[in-house]
């Protein structure tokens, strides 16, 4: 997978090469990228899977950057856990040890299913110790995720800590991962497909996808500002059409918006897909 833009694929591309790359029935105009991350540093990548092109890199610059996954990194962390047999199915359950963690949804006993629908951190930070530090950086490897780098703490280094990811990075992921080109087996690959699934839109697209929420700092140690960190990445098919695109961002200057970053990169992505036609 190329990330260098061919001509039907820009940075940002006119409306009419997007109809033409997407098959659109018209020309339309392209979603107004600076509108729908509304001041935020954002980055928005689409790739299609069935052509094997570029479609969109919007902010190059942003898309190249490093960040942490936060949770997005239960996605690879699925396929580990689904491959070695440490989860057999999307049942598979562990206990609440009874600490509260200030979210009802994850204040309980979770399955596998509902660890990724609710994004549980628990969850994963028992995952992690049952693979083992020299597991997951065999597979991080295999994957080619980010910067491999676990010196962060086996159930720490995703959580903005050791462990960053570009937004181009995590597209080559999930077209490996979507393509079924990981070093896991077939089983691993179906779980973790089933446990991404979120919805399948009134227009007949179907949608997998995982969100991430973070945050970064700015100004001096005693004028520290959080900003935002979000993500949503995934896949979009309908009919022999398929994209797996990624969404990035991170706040400019303190949000009103108090929702998880993961929950507005959730929402930039769903109505830039919906202006294009992709849901």
């Amino acid at each position: 997978m190329s990330l260098a833009p061919s001509r039907r694929s820009s940075i940002p591309i006119a409306g009419c090469a997007i109809a033409l790359a997407l098959a659109w029935p018209a020309c339309a105009a392209e979603p107004d990228f600076a509108r729908l991350f509304a001041g935020r540093d954002g980055c928005f990548a689409l790739y299609d899977v069935k052509a094997n092109k570029l479609v969109v890199r919007y902010n190059p610059e942003r898309c190249a950057k490093r960040v942490s996954p936060c949770s997005t990194f239960k996605v690879p962390l699925a396929l580990m856990a689904f491959d070695r047999g440490v989860l057999v199915d999307e049942n598979s359950a562990m206990k609440w040890d009874g600490k509260k963690s200030g979210r009802d949804a994850w204040d309980r006993d979770q399955t596998a299913a509902t660890w990724m629908e609710n994004s549980v951190v628990w969850f994963s930070q028992r995952l992690t110790p049952q693979l083992g530090i020299e597991t997951v950086k065999s597979y991080l490897a295999g994957f080619d995720f980010g910067n491999q780098d676990m010196s962060g703490g086996l159930t720490t280094a995703w959580l903005e800590s050791s462990m960053t990811i570009s937004p181009d990075e995590q597209l080559r992921f999930w077209e490996k991962f979507w393509r079924e080109e990981l070093p896991v087996s077939k089983h691993a690959f179906a779980m973790t497909k089933k446990i991404t699934l979120v919805d399948t839109s009134a227009s007949g697209w179907t949608l997998h996808g995982k969100t991430g929420s973070g945050a970064t700092g700015a100004g001096g140690p005693r004028q520290k500002i959080v900003l935002g960190l979000g993500w949503y990445v995934g896949h979009v098919g309908k009919g022999d059409r398929e994209y797996v695109f990624v969404t990035n961002y991170s706040d400019r200057v303190r949000s009103s918006d108090t929702r998880p970053g993961g929950w507005v990169a959730r929402d930039i992505a769903k109505k830039i897909l919906t202006e294009m036609g992709l849901y």
